[in-house]
């Protein structure tokens, strides 16, 4: 019974996510054309809308209300990769139509590379960081914020000035988004506590197999690698995406915030390995799994001792070893569904669950896909945890077997009187 409500549960995340992905990508939203954009037709108490398109850019400029001609280039995107290899900082520029008597707006502001301001109509609404033109006058920090102003007018005249000179990219990789300030408020603080309980939730697991693993008699090391595992995406889930530690920590330096991110995404790969090659060591292979280990050290290691702006560079190398640890996870499960290992079907439910939300999340991180919900990867990243928890219990026995036909008992799978390999 518990196993099928599990199932069934996993099942209904998977469905939830999919429609959840699904429906954001669907619908015509306008979009910025010659520097332009047209919302008086558009309901921004109901939806709101992202600010990208063909923006008016001026190369190597901090304008705070440019008035002269300028380049038409798409934004978001990253300098770098769109031929502007050279530049570091710029003036970005759109005029937003919006409805007459509109009042109380808001701005959804992402993370940026590395500073802004954002004025409009020539004043100065939003800032995080200091732009400047040189790397000395250039402060950088990510905070994604939400904030609101007063429209005055059916026209906006919308400048970013933009700076950057501590990461590898300069640019954007999300839209901005405009809309009525209750609603982006109210979709701020519900993807606040949507990452919080995120944090709490994996944070409490990851202490929980903790105190098993120190409180039992036979210590498995898969035990602490799941623990460990269940921290390091604790600790990561609040210095990444809406970098929640900033809320809490203004002041917390930049590069280590960076670093943390880094360092926390290689340990998580460092366990998801270890977990698997101890939760199913007949399937898996200890020459594939000291390559990933040995990789993800190395990356570790660069991260501590160099500057952001030079290890920030590999992380598309990296997304490739990350997409070929998931491989390596599907492969070991599925080998041990072929053999009915007990367990399995709650890893299968968490490995195609983390490849569809990992792999979407390295794609809105690459900026192919502007739409992120906070809530369905919060959700979905619970979900897989505890999946991943259930079959780690039947690995311990402390959840036994139905005894359905086929499946394997602890005993089939492991001889007790065979040595930790790890």
């Amino acid at each position: 019974m518990i196993r099928s409500s599990i199932q069934k549960a996993a099942i209904l995340a998977l469905l939830c996510i999919f429609s959840g992905f699904l429906q954001a990508q669907s619908g015509d939203h306008p979009q910025v054309e010659n520097g332009v954009i047209d919302l008086r037709k558009w309901n921004l108490s109901a939806h709101k809308v992202a600010l990208a398109g063909d923006w008016i850019f001026y190369e190597n400029e901090l304008l705070a209300n440019p008035g002269k001609p300028g380049q038409h280039i798409p934004f978001p995107q990253v300098l770098s990769k769109a031929g502007f290899e050279m530049v570091q900082y710029g003036t970005y520029a759109v005029q937003v139509l919006v409805p007459a008597n509109t009042k109380n707006l808001a701005f959804e502001i992402p993370q940026l590379y590395s500073s802004y301001k954002l004025f409009v109509n020539g004043k100065l609404i939003a800032e995080n960081g200091t732009p400047g033109t040189t790397e000395s006058t250039t402060v950088p920090q990510w905070m994604p914020q939400v904030t609101s102003f007063d429209a005055v007018g059916d026209t906006l005249n919308i400048t970013l000035q933009l700076a950057n000179f501590h990461h590898y990219n300069t640019g954007a990789k999300q839209p901005i988004y405009l809309g009525s300030a209750p609603l982006l408020m109210a979709h701020d603080e519900n993807a606040t506590k949507s990452n919080l309980t995120e944090c709490l939730t994996l944070f409490v697991l990851g202490a929980a197999f903790l105190i098993i693993y120190y409180v039992r008699q036979e210590k498995k090391k898969i035990t602490l690698y799941f623990a460990l595992l269940c921290v390091s995406w604790s600790i990561r889930s609040v210095f990444s995406n809406n970098y929640l530690i900033i809320d809490f920590v203004p002041q917390f330096d930049w590069a280590w915030m960076v670093r943390i991110e880094y360092i926390t995404l290689y340990l998580m790969m460092i366990f998801t390995v270890l977990f698997f090659s101890r939760l199913f060591p007949k399937e898996s292979s200890n020459v594939i799994k000291y390559i990933f280990v040995i990789a993800n050290g190395t990356f570790i290691a660069e991260t501590l001792l160099m500057p952001p702006v030079f290890f920030t560079r590999w992380i598309a190398l990296y997304l490739i070893i990350a997409a070929l640890v998931l491989i390596h996870s599907g492969v070991i499960t599925i080998r041990a569904l072929i053999k009915e290992r007990t367990g399995v079907w709650y890893l299968v439910f968490s490995v195609i669950l983390a490849i569809i939300l990992f792999g979407y999340d390295m794609v809105v991180f690459e900026g192919f896909i502007q739409y992120y919900n906070a809530y369905l990867f919060s959700i979905g990243y619970i979900v897989i945890f505890l999946l991943m928890a259930v079959a780690l219990l039947y690995h311990l026995r402390i959840f036994r077997s139905d005894g359905a036909a086929g499946t394997l008992t602890f005993d089939d799978l492991y001889n007790p009187d065979r040595e930790d390999r790890d």
